[in-house]
């Protein structure tokens, strides 16, 4: 029996997740969670020492392990990997961030769910778990957007399962469910001026990094990942953002005023602003910001996008600068979210400026075929 230690990326790609495997030859093996990471890629001595602990205490446990086997005090009864329980593959294979919430969703719909093998998962095996969402989302127990959010995670485990051919294919649809029409909320102008004005007293860069979305209408995604290398300035005195995240590009303009925002310029590889990492402590530093400044609570941070959306378009019915700001693939996405948008405003804007150029035009012509209120004589007046 070979004893491997198993590295797997979590799903920010910045930790390995350590597990121990016992592999006794190619069809049969069984894998143990150690509870233990490690940096991808140290980046200072601290994260440095932690993945040296790591890899002591790592090879500490394999020794003790492999004595533990030699002389009889444990023993392994490994799982064929065809025949293994479905639990312990999805969660090896788990390609989501929120891995125990949505296993936890699916496993309600359905009777002892922890013990079914990964070769029952199969096309009509998933159409009754799905059937029975449907159910609940109709009897309304069941809000329809976050199951359908939850289903198409899990068809992303199910899809990685099949590429590591260990499953079949989940060749199932989506969830079907009557949309609601979601309240796109928006600080008005009073409103950021009172926060402007309001201390806040834990993660000030919270106060910044919602004012700077305010007038850029850069998402959370950004905000969090924006280092000062991704800032760049235009020789118009103006500047700009430039990002790749999760393989997709945002391009942003925002002027020198916005720049004031962010400070001094730092480290490149610094990130621009200083937030905690869970949602949840974000959500909480900013309610409490939002109800000192005496603002509704049922705003949150990602209101600020809306905000920006709203203020532009007032400004410029630019539905197109929006959307390409936004990262939405069309304009019919950018309308979906914004019913009161429309390209035709846009149009509407620009046909009057060619209007209103091409009567200046004729009002110059118009003064050139008269002389002293006559009509000019061809010959006579321009030859």
């Amino acid at each position: 029996m070979k004893i491997q230690l198993w590295k797997r990326k979590n799903y920010s790609q910045k930790k390995n997740n350590l597990y121990l495997r016992y592999r006794i030859n190619q069809n049969k093996a069984k894998v143990e969670s150690l509870k233990l990471w490690e940096w991808v890629i140290p980046k200072n001595e601290i994260e440095k020492e932690h993945n040296n602990n790591v890899r002591i205490a790592c090879e500490e446990i394999i020794r003790r392990t492999k004595d533990d086997l030699d002389n009889g005090r444990i023993t392994i009864k490994p799982d064929a990997i065809n025949d293994s329980t479905f639990k312990n593959q999805f969660y090896l294979h788990s390609n989501i961030k929120n891995s125990k919430a949505v296993y936890k969703f699916i496993g309600k719909h359905y009777e002892d769910f922890d013990l079914v093998k990964t070769n029952r998962i199969n096309q009509e095996f998933l159409l009754e778990i799905k059937k029975r969402i449907e159910k609940k989302i109709k009897d309304g127990t069941l809000k329809g957007s976050t199951a359908s959010k939850y289903w198409n995670n899990f068809k992303s485990v199910l899809i990685n399962l099949h590429n590591n051919k260990i499953c079949s294919y989940p060749n199932v649809p989506g969830i079907s469910y009557k949309k609601e029409r979601k309240v796109r909320n928006t600080f008005s102008t009073s409103e950021i001026n009172k926060l402007e004005s309001t201390n806040i007293k834990k993660w000030k860069d919270l106060k910044i990094a919602f004012l700077f979305s305010c007038k850029t209408g850069a998402k959370s995604n950004i905000i969090q990942s924006l280092m000062w290398k991704h800032i760049y300035k235009n020789s118009d005195e103006n500047y700009y953002y430039k990002i790749k995240i999760n393989k997709k590009q945002f391009i942003n303009t925002f002027s020198a005023n916005s720049r004031k925002l962010l400070g001094k310029r730092k480290n490149d590889r610094e990130l621009i602003f200083n937030l905690p990492e869970k949602r949840s402590s974000r959500s909480k530093s900013f309610k409490k910001w939002i109800n000192n400044a005496g603002i509704n609570e049922s705003k949150i941070f990602n209101d600020a996008v809306n905000t920006f959306a709203y203020n532009t378009y007032n400004k410029t019915k630019n539905i197109y600068k929006i959307s390409a700001t936004l990262g939405h693939e069309s304009i019919q996405k950018t309308k979906e979210i914004y019913e009161y948008m429309s390209e035709l405003d846009y149009i509407n804007i620009e046909m009057n400026i060619d209007d209103t150029n091409n009567q200046e035009k004729e009002i110059i012509i118009e003064k050139k075929l008269f002389k002293k209120g006559n009509l000019l004589s061809y010959r006579k007046d321009t030859l």
